[in-house]
C-alpha cells in the first residue's frame, strides 16, 4: 500500500521536496573542515537557497553559485535529477543485469519486471518535458520518493534512486563549493577572462568535486556512478555535446570525470555510459550505431562517442 513520507517541514510543490534536507547533510559530514574552513574564510555562505518555482529548467532553474557565495538550487532541478537516477538505474537492472544474470545462470536477486521499466520511461518522458515546459509532478502514477510503497519492487527501486539522488547533487554541490574555494566568479571579474578561460575554471571545479567526494564516500562505485549522472544528465537539453560559452563540452567532462576515477574496464559505470550514449542518439535521432562487436562496454562507449560530431 503506497503511503506519503511527507511532513510538515517538507515545503516545496514537487514530490522531491522530502529529500531536500538530505543533500546537505551528507555534504558536511563527509568533508566537514573542508566545509567549515570555507564559510570563516566567507567564500561559501552557511545557507543553501532553494527556489520553489512552477517554471522549467531553460528558465534559469540549474544550480549556480552567487559573487557572495550562496549556492542556488532549484525544485525543477531536484526533479530532474531524481528522475533521472530513477530512470537509469531501473533501465540498467531489467534490460541489461537481470538478462546478462539469466543468461550466464547467475543467482538473481528478480525476475525481470518489463512493466518498472516502461513505467520509468514514461517518467523519463516527464523529465525531459520539464526542460522546457513545467508540469505537476504526477505522484499518484509515476515513481516518486514522496509517495510510494517500500515493500515493492517499485518501492526498491525508490529508496535506492533517493540514496543515489543524494550522492548526484552532493557531487553538484561539490562543484558548486569549489567555485567558491577557488574564487572563480571573482577572477572572471577582475580579469576579464575569455570563454576558453571561463571554461578551464568550470573543468577545474568538477576536478575539485569529484576528489572530495571520491575522498570520503561508502562505495567509491557508487560515488563515481554519481559523477557519471551529474554530468551525462545535461545530454538531454540539446543534440549536441557543446557546453556553450561558459561550459566545457560535455564530452571533456566526462572523460576528465573517467580520468580521475579510472574505472576497470568491467566497471558498470561503462555500461551505464553506453545507455546514456544510446538514450540520447534515441531521443534526436543522432544515428549512433553499433557496427561490430565489442569486448567490453569500456570499446563500446568510446566507439559510439567517436560517432558524434
Amino acid at each position: 500500500m503506497k503511503t506519503s513520507i511527507k511532513k510538515d517541514t517538507h515545503t516545496g510543490i514537487q514530490p522531491i521536496r522530502v529529500l531536500k534536507h538530505n543533500l546537505t547533510t551528507r555534504l558536511v559530514e563527509r568533508n566537514e573542515n573542508y566545509i567549515k574552513q570555507l564559510h570563516s574564510d566567507f567564500k561559501l555562505d552557511k545557507n543553501i537557497k532553494y527556489h520553489i518555482a512552477e517554471l522549467p529548467l531553460v528558465k534559469r532553474q540549474c544550480p549556480y553559485i552567487d559573487e557572495n557565495g550562496l549556492i542556488n538550487i532549484h525544485e525543477t532541478y531536484l526533479s530532474y535529477i531524481w528522475i533521472i537516477s530513477y530512470y537509469f538505474f531501473v533501465l540498467h537492472e531489467e534490460l541489461l543485469v537481470i538478462p546478462e544474470q539469466e543468461k550466464r545462470g547467475i543467482p538473481k536477486r528478480k525476475n525481470q519486471n518489463l512493466n518498472l521499466y516502461y513505467e520509468a520511461e514514461e517518467l523519463f518522458n516527464y523529465a525531459k518535458s520539464l526542460i522546457v515546459v513545467y508540469s505537476d509532478w504526477d505522484k499518484e502514477n509515476y515513481p516518486n520518493p514522496e509517495y510510494f510503497d517500500e515493500n515493492t519492487e517499485q518501492g526498491w527501486y525508490i529508496l535506492r534512486t533517493n540514496d543515489l539522488f543524494v550522492e548526484v547533487l552532493n557531487f553538484i554541490l561539490y562543484h558548486e563549493a569549489a567555485h567558491a574555494e577557488f574564487e572563480h566568479i571573482k577572477k572572471i571579474k577582475e580579469n576579464s577572462l575569455s570563454e576558453e578561460e571561463i571554461k578551464e575554471l568550470e573543468l577545474e571545479a568538477d576536478t575539485r568535486a569529484i576528489e572530495l567526494i571520491l575522498s570520503n564516500n561508502r562505495s567509491r562505485n557508487s560515488s563515481g556512478l554519481s559523477i557519471i549522472i551529474g554530468i551525462a544528465s545535461i545530454l538531454f537539453f540539446s543534440n549536441n555535446l557543446n557546453g556553450g560559452k561558459k561550459h566545457p563540452n560535455i564530452n571533456i567532462r566526462l572523460n576528465n570525470a573517467i580520468k580521475i576515477f579510472n574505472p576497470e574496464d568491467e566497471n558498470p559505470i561503462w555500461s551505464i555510459l553506453v545507455l546514456f550514449l544510446k538514450i540520447w542518439d534515441k531521443q534526436f535521432n543522432l544515428g549512433i550505431k553499433e557496427e561490430r562487436t565489442y569486448n567490453d562496454y569500456k570499446e563500446l562507449y568510446f566507439h559510439l562517442l567517436s560517432q558524434i560530431k
